[in-house]
């Protein structure tokens, strides 16, 4: 992969291994030799919700530009890849994080508010970490949303499956490799979302990881 896509072996390791951020130009990079998120690396990294949020570079950048001036567009209705999140999370301004941050607060579906704590938490300010685990720790629909879909994007298991894990994390078809990839999310620098989903998570897998 090096070589396909001109980025160095150590560099990309760096990414395979959470402790580099994955970004818009290595998705696009692994998409453009490999397909749709085709690699395992990146197959692991989006969702397998079947409405999720798939767009060109020119629709994102408009997206990018409605967040902006206070308009969340299909923020509100579809949930967003991977992907999408962190190339919006690249382009936003300030205006359009703060925009994000009253969506985390009160924005009137689950799918607004999981979508705005998505992209806020892959902006990585420090600044906005409290208000990530505060949101993720009282607004039910969110929590369940986010672990869910921590669960789809490491495990790939159709969207009914990746719920019911989020339910009840002993049900996890197999918990002990889940788990090892969940703790590789609980210490990643760039994703404070991830690194609480990984968190909650872990423990809910601590009764059946000594069968």
């Amino acid at each position: 992969m090096a070589r396909l896509t001109n980025y160095s072996k150590p560099y990309l390791g760096l990414i395979e291994t959470g402790r580099r951020p994955i970004t818009v130009d290595i998705v696009v990079a692994y998409e453009r030799e490999l397909g749709p998120l085709g690699d395992d690396m990146l197959r692991r990294r989006d969702i397998t919700h079947p409405r999720t949020m798939k767009a060109d570079r020119p629709t994102l950048t408009e997206l990018a530009r409605s967040i902006d001036s206070g308009d969340p567009g299909v923020l509100a209705t579809a949930p967003s890849s991977r992907a999408v999140d962190f190339f919006l999370a690249s382009k936003l301004g300030e205006s359009g994080a703060n925009h994000l941050r009253e969506w985390v607060r009160t924005g009137k579906t689950s799918t607004l508010r999981a979508n705005a704590l998505a992209v806020l938490s892959k902006m990585s300010m420090r600044e906005d970490i409290e208000l990530i685990v505060e949101c993720l720790e009282t607004d039910e629909k969110v929590r369940f949303l986010s672990l869910a879909s921590e669960v789809s994007k490491l495990t790939q298991h159709d969207w009914e499956t990746a719920k019911a894990v989020a339910k009840d994390p002993t049900t996890a078809p197999n918990p002990r490799k889940l788990a090892k990839a969940l703790t590789k999310e609980t210490l990643l620098d760039s994703d404070a979302e991830s690194r609480w989903c990984g968190a909650y998570l872990l423990r809910g897998l601590v009764p059946v990881l000594g069968r």
